[in-house]
C-alpha cells in the first residue's frame, strides 16, 4: 500500500511539475489552480446533489398528482355510471315508443289503397 501511495505521489509530483512547465506557472499559481479546480469539483457535486433532491421532489409530486388524477377519473366514472343508470329506463321507454311508431308506419305503408 505504501508503494502504491508513493508511486501515486511521484506521479502527481511529475504531473504538477509538467503542468507548471507547460503553462509557465509558479508553485503558488499551481496551488491556486488546484484550489480552484477542487472548488469547481465540490460545487459540481453540490449541484448534482441539489439536482437529485429536486428530481426526487418532482417524482414525489408526480406520484401525488397521478393519485389525484386517478381519484378524479374514478369520480367521473362514478358520475357517468349514475347518469347511465338514471337514463336507461327512459331510453327503454323511448325505444319501446320508437318501435311502436315504426310498426305503425310499416303497417300504414303496407296497407293497400
Amino acid at each position: 500500500m505504501a508503494k502504491f501511495i508513493r508511486n501515486g505521489l511521484i506521479g502527481l509530483g511529475l504531473s504538477a511539475t509538467a503542468y507548471m512547465l507547460i503553462n509557465q506557472k509558479t508553485p503558488k499559481a499551481l496551488y491556486t489552480d488546484i484550489k480552484s479546480y477542487v472548488q469547481e469539483v465540490l460545487d459540481a457535486a453540490d449541484d448534482l446533489q441539489d439536482a437529485r433532491e429536486e428530481f426526487s421532489d418532482a417524482q414525489r409530486n408526480l406520484s401525488v398528482q397521478m393519485v389525484h388524477a386517478a381519484e378524479v377519473f374514478d369520480d367521473i366514472q362514478t358520475e357517468l355510471d349514475k347518469f347511465q343508470f338514471k337514463i336507461e329506463p327512459h331510453m327503454a321507454i323511448m325505444k319501446t315508443r320508437a318501435d311502436h311508431l315504426q310498426a305503425t308506419l310499416d303497417h300504414l305503408t303496407n296497407t293497400p289503397d
